[in-house]
């Protein structure tokens, strides 16, 4: 009798699993988002490849003025602000600019090119306004996106920026558990830092940025209209999380950039010339006109929607 004890709590516990599973497949379904994959060795063999070659680039800009300036007054020399996960310093600790640079590349790279559906769309992600004003100030959002490329094992580093990558987690069970790893393991580490994140705006003696577009709670309602059509998609949810996040500026949105090479050639390169639309607003309308920036993840979303939701969007425009 007592043999078949570790047996029977095996079964019941295999049974709980698979009702588990069945109870949650309508939140978890298998949407793909990628053209083309790549096995483990292939990947790190390919992103080994780019970070170097990246990096050599990156080392003949050196920062300097306003070239890298958040790395050489921040990130660079070990500043990190107090809403930031307290691994970030770990992980800025081990970098050097041309690191910065290449790793961050080498991860939009590898997550454009999996998504990419032409090579004009891949070609048209890579001149979006997130990636290269990212570049431009040394910001550290390519090591979140290096970690969302990562999942589930790189979910710390996605975490260093979490206000759209923290939607990502959402889209499959396994990346969920390894949010709620990262999140117990840091806690009895560190403490409860997530309260202090949540207050970011406190940590800016000057106030609220004017390039800050976070909708905050206004957002809810297009989060709730928006978050359950994202199921199983790590950009569409990110995109959807977008309208919700605390904090927001548009080079945040570097993370889910790559899903511009999901698009088809003349709607990704309308997308990428949205993303400039933050920066030419604002010099003609002042601080409101970066709040153009909602329309490069509205764009996307929509766009994103209409090749998932195919049969819904023929139905709409036959009764147009």
């Amino acid at each position: 009798m007592d043999e078949t004890r570790p047996q029977l709590f095996w079964s019941r516990l295999r049974r709980l699993w698979a009702d588990f599973n069945r109870l949650t497949a309508p939140l978890f379904p298998n949407q793909p988002i990628y053209t083309r994959s790549f096995t483990w060795p292939n990947k790190l063999l390919l992103l080994a490849i780019l970070t170097a070659a990246f990096a050599l680039l990156g080392s003949q800009l050196p920062p300097g003025g306003y070239i890298g300036f958040d790395w050489t007054h921040f990130f660079g020399i070990g500043v990190i602000a107090p809403f930031q996960p307290p691994w970030t310093k770990t992980v800025t600790d081990l970098l050097t600019w041309p690191l910065l640079i290449g790793l961050g590349m080498a991860a939009f790279s590898m997550a454009a090119l999996q998504r990419s559906v032409h090579p004009a769309s891949l070609v048209a992600a890579f001149f979006c306004l997130p990636l290269l004003w990212t570049l431009f100030l040394g910001q550290v959002e390519g090591i979140a996106l290096l970690g969302l490329v990562g999942l589930p094992w790189l979910a710390p580093l996605a975490l260093i920026k979490p206000q759209v990558t923290f939607f990502a987690f959402g889209a499959k069970k396994t990346y969920i558990l390894a949010f709620l790893v990262v999140m117990l393991v840091s806690f009895a580490i560190f403490g409860p830092w997530w309260n202090v994140m949540l207050n970011v705006e406190s940590f800016y003696a000057e106030g609220r940025y004017p390039q800050n577009i976070a909708l905050g709670w206004w957002g809810l309602p297009l989060f709730l209209a928006t978050v359950w059509f994202s199921r199983g998609d790590m950009d569409m949810l990110m995109l959807a999380g977008a309208f919700v996040t605390p904090h927001l500026i548009p080079y945040n949105l570097l993370p889910l950039a790559p899903a511009i090479a999901r698009l088809r050639p003349r709607s990704a390169w309308i997308a990428m010339l949205v993303s400039w639309l933050p920066v030419v607003c604002a010099n003609f309308l002042g601080p409101w006109g970066w709040y153009t920036g909602w329309i490069l993840p509205a764009f996307l979303w929509i766009n994103l929607a209409r090749k998932r939701y195919p049969a819904f969007f023929r139905r709409r425009d036959n009764k147009a």
